[in-house]
């Protein structure tokens, strides 16, 4: 009896230091520990893995729920056989996976027609970014401009920017697809320039050519200056296959 309430004290302040790995498994490997004869190090190092993997484990779900995925893809399930552009892709892509780019503020670009991956990719590489525990925020250009253009209104702009250009990882989907007025030029503008400035990987999928990215932005200047920012340190997807739409089940 009094080793239960030894035990169940010892849980109270594992959990009250905030280590809720070592609180979940100390039971069981005191339990463990007197079975074979563990020594006290032995337990302490198994202890201190347990509370390591489960904050690991915390900041990877964590990440993944600040993501803000529409829908998590994971690289497992991308074919990269169903047609040549996407074989060729394929090592350069996975490539990403070890994350480095993200240090070096590399920009990757996934260009083309719709159907033909490049948001499942785009996705995939935010879903391992989170995996690393890295900071990433995955939008839609139409879904970020809104949102800033509504904060810039109410006066909160700069507490909005700060969620797009601080993140490790910035995924916005479908960029440059749909024209802008002055206003989402401009906070598009800003955005992508603050996250060149601090050398942070921005990642985009659009269906529109750089050459066309006039047609988008009022301003021709504006929509130089953004592509240039976007292809200085970029690696580029260029995928002119045919479109592809898996059928669900």
């Amino acid at each position: 009896m009094k080793s239960d309430a030894t035990l169940a004290l010892l849980v109270q302040k594992l959990r009250w230091l905030k280590l809720p790995g070592m609180a979940q498994l100390v039971p069981a490997l005191l339990d463990h520990a007197a079975k074979d004869n563990l020594t006290v190090p032995d337990v302490l190092h198994r202890l201190c893995d347990e509370e390591r993997a489960s904050r690991l484990k915390r900041a990877v779900d964590r990440r993944i729920q600040d993501a803000r995925f529409p829908e998590v893809n994971t690289v497992d399930a991308f074919d990269f056989d169903f047609d040549t552009y996407r074989r060729k892709a394929r090592a350069r892509y996975l490539a990403l996976h070890d994350l480095a780019f993200l240090d070096k503020g590399t920009n990757p670009l996934f260009i083309g027609v719709p159907g033909t991956g490049k948001t499942f990719l785009a996705r995939a590489l935010a879903y391992r970014a989170c995996q690393g525990a890295r900071r990433v925020v995955v939008t839609s250009a139409m879904r970020m401009l809104n949102e800033l253009s509504g904060a810039e209104i109410h006066g909160q702009l700069e507490r909005a920017l700060r969620r797009y250009v601080r993140a490790d990882f910035l995924v916005v989907d479908d960029f440059a697809v749909l024209a802008m007025d002055p206003t989402q030029a401009k906070l598009a503008f800003q955005v992508i320039s603050d996250r060149y400035d601090y050398r942070r990987s921005t990642c985009i999928t659009t269906n529109r050519p750089f050459k066309d990215w006039t047609k988008v932005f009022p301003d021709a200047l504006n929509a130089q200056v953004i592509a240039e920012r976007l292809t200085e340190r970029a690696e580029h997807f260029v995928f002119d296959g045919k479109g592809y739409r898996p059928t669900k089940q």
